[in-house]
């Protein structure tokens, strides 16, 4: 008997069966019952020479928490042949930007202010973009130069979604298969979990910065950023 599908994540669970099938794992899609999620033209594929590289992009287009999972599992030698840890080790959760209308709709819900007074400028093209925000540069109304960094949209809840499914997953292949005993995936998933929630809290990335600036404070000829603490 396989998982109980959870109906809001019938999608996620056809892509990571995909994966599984695609990736030589057939075998784990028939255990867990995610072969009800495939197409027949799915099912019946074969891709015994997919390559380490395209798996590399299979998780970027599945977006930020699948990368991140990707670059913890890069990590594990025990688990995967050598050219899929070389590839996973070098994934990049860079992606397209999101829009300025976003960016100005939450700056302004999280300060509380329109943005024309808060800033005397603010570029509307981001220096940096990855999977879970963007940096846009900016002058506060004293002049002062800052770098503006913007998390995605509904990204928090798009990640608890994803682990959701992936820990519904881990969980039956750990209790019922030899693979999952073996490997221990909830564990797994709990590491990366708990990574994902550091890298979403900015309150606390701006706590830590602040510490680091104290700490090198005695090396003038560093330059470290210091929070605003007004915003």
């Amino acid at each position: 008997m396989g998982i109980s599908l959870n109906p809001q994540h019938l999608k996620r669970y056809q892509q990571i069966a995909w994966l599984f099938v695609k990736y030589g794992r057939s075998d784990l899609v028939k255990e867990t019952g995610l072969e009800e999620t495939l197409t027949a033209e799915q099912g019946a594929s074969r891709h015994e020479a997919a390559k380490a590289d395209e798996l590399a992009e299979d998780l970027e287009k599945l977006g930020p928490t699948f990368v991140k999972l990707g670059q913890l599992l890069s990590t594990r030698v025990e688990l995967m042949p050598r050219p899929y840890l070389d590839a996973l080790s070098r994934l990049q959760d860079k992606v397209e930007p999101f829009g300025f209308d976003e960016v100005e709709k939450i700056v302004t819900s999280e300060i509380g202010v329109r943005l024309s007074r808060a800033f005397s400028d603010f570029d509307v093209r981001p220096v940096a973009s990855a999977s879970l925000g963007q940096v846009h540069l900016a002058r506060l109304r004293d002049e002062r130069p800052v770098a503006v960094k913007v998390q995605r949209p509904n990204i928090r809840e798009q990640m608890v979604e994803d682990l959701e499914a992936l820990e519904e997953i881990a969980e039956f292949l750990d209790k019922r298969t030899e693979f999952g005993k073996r490997y221990e995936f909830r564990r797994m998933l709990e590491e990366l979990r708990k990574s994902l929630m550091r890298e979403l809290d900015y309150r606390q990335e701006a706590q830590n910065l602040a510490v680091f600036r104290e700490h090198l404070k005695a090396f003038h000829r560093l330059i470290v950023p210091a929070p605003i603490a007004d915003y």
